[in-house]
């Protein structure tokens, strides 16, 4: 690892102390400041709890002097007011819920001295509450006085003995207050503060409210004199009254001393708490212990509030300790603060720190990429995404003529020669527009002219997004090219040699095998034969090592093409056993061929070279075998869509191989044991062969061998499925296929001079009238004028090729029903279902085999009912009213139920045709009940829909004239009204009842012994 400096540790160690020092500067600062915040959030939720007890206590003081004022409005009322009215109106106040501290509620009348002993007598009469009225009545203290305010109604009535009949205006401080509230007519508070001894001992106000006489104005203060007439007032206890206001509310935990004030306000309008204010409530302690004053406890927040009190000024010192404020978050914020601003300076700090060094160490690794890059024996370079030079080593400096600092920023048409810069542009122009590697030579004229040849490697930069650059290396293989065009002009010279030796050698061959087997016809010689007959052999073998070493060689250049072809597999396995059985009937050896039995036939492939390597491996199994028999087995190992991989195994019971030969094998110019050359013969080369052919195929090659008891050699070839694999049976025209033919009017629809030509004499030759058209234009003029049992479509042809002349005739209703058969080069199965979906009924591939094509029409002119015919629902049509012959009857029989077409669907199956004629009933009735409801809803492509589906399984089981219904009513869809497809329907249920019939008396009389 490259180091940058030495000593670092220490210079790091003393970077990163003075990193903490900064990180636990930053952390304190923002601690100090979460700090700060906590507090004055705590304080501002302080300051909303204080104004709002502050709101409560006043709207509670508010609430009581509107209560005095409904009394006096009772009184003033009502001139005669029971004590009974008071006490029930009293009652409906709800007091002790809804004004829970008031603890009396009186009424005081103003008299005089001459008023009293009336008064006097009246309140002893009143049994309006009570039934013996209050005979003990009498106004206290007692003494005569020039004017009584005597308290008459009491609430509750547990006053009544102990407040009834006091002359409040006694005391001179009340008897002041009376007279300020009667001359103001406003609510005058008790100034006087009232100790309850309790339990539990508290302070007591009230408040009074004059009443005057009903309709008297009061206008001035002598008129509010004149219409007095007495005062309401409450009772109420201090505390109760906090409590009332303060409860079930988020001001519990505030702690609340109230106290009245003896001065008004200063001018500022700030409270303060002075010697002279007297303390109303203290909910900390009892009212004897001096309460804290504002400012003396660090750790509360404190405030002095005024509530409004009726005239007067209560002071409510608030208090709350801090702690109780915070909330858990609040508690640890700003120790939080502190350690995110510890950690958070350290991440940043590090960030920094690590940016710093990774400069430095990207500058000193840079420095070291120069160095090796400058030492290495290529090319190396970047380019941008104008090939534009960002980077190059010093070799390619060198090599363009110029400095680094030179190149960095041009293109390559400015520094090179010829047309170099302009190829070097297109292959880095494709690596940016594909975004692809680019691997292959170059050419480049250096600065002195010279020619180099370079192996370059150009990759993008920026995948996977937009392409922004390239890196390219380059090698100068100059050498290499000119070892390679050395290399190159000798395997020309060698394959030159052996094209001309393999032609003068192969024409005296020729001639040598050709007389020896000329000569074997005419001697009779023994010996001489015997000579002739070594000749021949020898000259065949040395042939047959000529095509061995010309195969090779052709492998080794590449210039050995596999072909694409149609064969069967029987065929092949009787060409080798045709070529060799000779061979092994004259050592004693049985050849015996194993195909799978439910592997098909045919196949694509390249016959020639698959029987090449089979008879090299069975021709082996021959020549070191001298008893047994010799196998040859093809089985399928998988299958992947259209082409499969077949298993041949060639097993015999020879000398067999150790492991140490079997290791040996499948090498050029070798054998598992040299002394087989001398006994057996053979050049080595044909297992080389066979696995480069096999490898061509797709496949590979192996053996199983144990010394004494034989070898299985095998190989694997992938090949093509063939299209015509299921008529593989068909080996011969049958007479009854031909005569079905005979007569047919074919189109044949071809553009091939040649196949028009071979198609029109194999189908004249089965006795069909054959019209050629070269496209489809020409075809759609002659079935304008003509009429045609079957048309051979071609798919590909000028002009209008196969697909839309086949969808032109579909869309002609004269033409709609004709036989229209695809033949097609393609056989892969989209194709086929292109041919079937443009309205083709069958597909066959070409070259077509003339017995796949006789067959395949022969059936389809069965299913129509045969050659020359109208369509079986027109000549249904036609039949009269009049009743049938019994030649007649015998035609209408056949059309009604085809036995010939039954059998023929069901390979002549009894139980199948059976089993299908009466599942063809059910589906049958099932399709007329839903034709049915379609025509009750009038719906003619439905009920053409179902049509269609009933006629082609009719067709199936050879019922051609309820098929015959069934194409009418299906071509309802082209044209036709309600009352056609009712009659056509109406028809239906009768023709399937006598199929129902036909079939019964037919499957009755195969049952019949």
């Amino acid at each position: 690892m490259h180091t940058l400096s030495k000593g670092g540790a220490g210079s790091g160690i003393r970077i990163w102390a003075g990193g903490l020092l900064l990180a636990l500067a930053v952390g304190g600062a923002l601690y100090a400041g979460a700090a700060r915040t906590v507090n004055d959030d705590a304080e501002q939720r302080f300051d909303n709890l204080t104004h709002g007890a502050q709101h409560s206590l006043a709207t509670r003081v508010k609430s009581y002097s509107d209560l005095l004022r409904g009394l006096e409005a009772l009184f003033r009322t009502s001139e005669q007011l029971t004590r009974r009215q008071f006490h029930d109106y009293v009652a409906g106040l709800d007091i002790v819920r809804q004004f829970p501290a008031i603890e009396s509620v009186n009424y005081a009348v103003a008299l005089t001295q001459a008023q009293r002993a009336a008064y006097v007598a009246d309140v002893r009469r009143d049994t309006s509450l009570a039934p013996g009225g209050y005979p003990a009545f009498t106004i206290r203290p007692p003494g005569e006085r020039p004017e009584y305010t005597v308290l008459t109604y009491l609430e509750p009535d547990s006053l009544l003995n102990e407040r009834m009949g006091v002359d409040i205006g006694a005391n001179p401080l009340v008897a002041q207050a009376l007279e300020q509230a009667r001359d103001s007519g406003e609510v005058s508070a008790s100034g006087q503060v009232i100790m309850i001894k309790g339990p539990p001992a508290h302070v007591g106000l009230g408040m009074r409210l004059p009443v005057y006489r009903n309709g008297m104005p009061q206008g001035s203060e002598a008129e509010r004199r004149a219409a007095y007439k007495g005062s309401v007032g409450i009772g109420f206890g201090v505390a109760q009254l906090v409590h009332s206001a303060l409860e079930r509310s988020a001001l519990e935990p505030l702690h609340l001393t109230l106290y009245s004030a003896v001065d008004p306000l200063p001018a500022d309008g700030a409270s303060r708490i002075t010697p002279q204010d007297r303390l109303l409530f203290n909910d900390d302690a009892d009212l004897a212990t001096p309460p804290p004053q504002p400012g003396s406890d660090a750790d509360y927040f404190d405030r002095v509030l005024p509530v409004a009190y009726q005239g007067g000024v209560w002071k409510a010192h608030f208090r709350v300790r801090k702690a109780e404020l915070y909330s858990p978050f609040d508690r640890y914020f700003p120790w939080l603060a502190l350690a995110v601003g510890v950690a958070g300076t350290l991440l940043i700090y590090g960030y920094i720190f690590t940016l710093y060094r990774s400069r430095r160490n990207a500058v000193a690794q840079r420095t070291l990429l120069d160095t090796v890059l400058d030492s290495v024996d290529a090319y190396v370079y970047m380019k941008d995404a104008d090939l534009r030079y960002r980077y190059v080593n010093a070799r390619t400096a060198k090599i363009l003529g110029r400095s680094a600092e030179q190149l960095i920023g041009r293109q390559d048409g400015e520094l090179m020669l010829g047309d170099a810069a302009a190829a070097a542009q297109l292959t880095e122009r494709q690596v940016f527009d594909s975004g692809d590697k680019f691997v292959g030579e170059e050419r480049l004229v250096d600065a002195l002219g010279q020619v180099h040849h370079l192996w370059s490697v150009k990759v993008p930069l920026g995948l996977p997004g937009p392409v922004t650059g390239l890196i390219g290396l380059s090698t100068d293989v100059t050498e290499l090219h000119r070892l390679k065009e050395q290399a190159d002009a000798a395997s020309q010279a060698k394959s030159d040699f052996l094209s001309n030796m393999s032609h003068e050698i192969r024409t005296p061959m020729n001639s040598i095998i050709g007389m020896a087997h000329l000569a074997l016809k005419s001697v009779a010689d023994a010996r001489q034969r015997d000579y002739l007959q070594k000749i021949f052999h020898s000259g065949q073998h040395l042939l047959g090592l000529i095509n061995d070493i010309l195969d090779f060689s052709k492998i080794e250049a590449g210039k050995l093409e596999l072909e694409v072809l149609d064969f069967r597999l029987d065929t092949l396995l009787a060409n080798i056993a045709s070529q060799l059985g000779d061979a092994a009937a004259v050592k004693g050896l049985a050849l015996q061929f194993d195909i799978a039995p439910e592997l098909p036939q045919r196949w694509r492939g390249d016959p020639l070279r698959l029987e090449q390597v089979l008879l090299n491996l069975t021709s082996n199994a021959i020549k070191f075998s001298d008893n047994g028999s010799i196998f040859v087995r093809v089985r399928q190992s998988e299958e992947r869509g259209s082409h499969a991989m077949l298993r041949f195994e060639v097993q015999d019971r020879g000398i067999g191989m150790n492991p140490e030969e079997v290791a040996q094998l499948f090498r050029s110019f070798h054998q598992a044991d040299p002394s087989t050359t001398r006994k057996y013969g053979g050049s080595g080369l044909g297992l080389v062969i066979s696995k480069q052919l096999v490898e061509l195929m797709g496949g590979k090659v192996g053996v199983y061998s144990q010394p004494g008891l034989g070898s299985t050699f095998w190989f694997t070839a992938r090949l093509e499925k063939s299209a015509q694999a299921g008529d593989e049976r068909i080996a011969e025209v049958e007479p009854e296929v031909l005569g079905v033919i005979r007569g047919a009017s074919i189109l044949l629809v071809e553009d091939n001079v040649f196949s028009q030509q071979v198609g029109c004499e194999l189908l004249e030759d089965a006795g069909a009238t054959v019209c050629v058209a070269g496209n489809g234009r020409e075809a759609l003029e002659l079935l304008a004028h003509q009429r045609y049992d079957c048309v051979l479509m071609d798919v590909q042809m000028p002009e209008m090729d196969g697909f839309e002349a086949t969808r032109r005739i579909r869309a002609d209703p004269k033409l709609a029903g004709l036989l229209v058969i695809a033949m097609t080069a393609n056989a892969g199965s989209e194709d086929r279902a292109r041919c079937l979906a443009a309205g083709m009924d069958e597909f066959v591939t070409k070259p077509i085999a003339p017995n796949l094509l006789f067959h395949l029409l022969a059936k389809w002119f069965r299913l129509r009912g045969g050659i020359g015919h109208a369509r079986v629902g027109d000549r249904l049509m036609a039949v009269p009213k009049a009743p049938p012959s019994a030649a007649s009857l015998e035609l209408r029989n056949t059309a009604i139920l085809d036995l010939a077409t039954l059998a023929l669907t069901f390979s002549n199956d009894a139980v199948k045709m059976r089993k299908y004629t009466q599942l063809f009933l059910d589906t049958a009735r099932d399709g007329i009940a839903e034709m049915e409801q379609a025509m009750a809803l009038e719906d003619l492509g439905r009920l053409a829909d179902l049509g269609h589906r009933s006629k082609s399984s009719a067709l199936a089981v050879g019922a051609h004239a309820f098929a015959g219904l069934c194409a009418s009513i299906e071509r309802l869809r082209l044209g036709g009204d309600l009352v056609q497809a009712r009659a056509l329907l109406t028809a239906l249920g009768p023709a399937l009842a006598q199929v129902a019939e036909q079939i019964s008396l037919e499957f009755s009389a195969s049952d019949a012994p």
